[in-house]
């Protein structure tokens, strides 16, 4: 098994992950939403080259990113990284050849 972890640690940076929101309360009468969770959590979020683009015949574009991380993410999570925000796509499990998760990451302008 080979080792990334300090290759993807060096490349990257704080990213927020944005959770399920709570429950909904109601409050002295009125209804108040509930807030959406935040966890700050490193990420290394790579941009797709030109190259890669076109090899994936449209699949992916340039507004999409390749993520690298330590920990398991899930399909559909919610991430921010310098106000881009992507939703984790499709993944690629790496556990049984090194210590790391790969994933294709969609860029959106906001969430839903």
């Amino acid at each position: 098994m080979y080792n990334f972890s300090r290759l993807i640690n060096k490349y990257s940076r704080a990213t927020i992950l944005h959770g399920e929101a709570t429950e909904g309360t109601w409050v002295n009468g009125k209804w108040v939403d509930g807030v959406p969770s935040q966890e700050t959590i490193s990420l290394a979020v790579i941009p797709f080259d030109i190259k890669t683009i076109a090899q994936l015949g449209g699949t992916v574009t340039a507004a999409d990113a390749q993520i690298y991380s330590l920990n398991a993410l899930k399909h559909g999570d919610k991430i921010e990284q310098d106000g881009a925000k992507y939703t984790v796509d499709t993944s690629a499990n790496f556990k049984p050849f090194g210590d790391f998760y790969r994933y294709i990451a969609k860029g959106v302008s906001s969430f839903d």
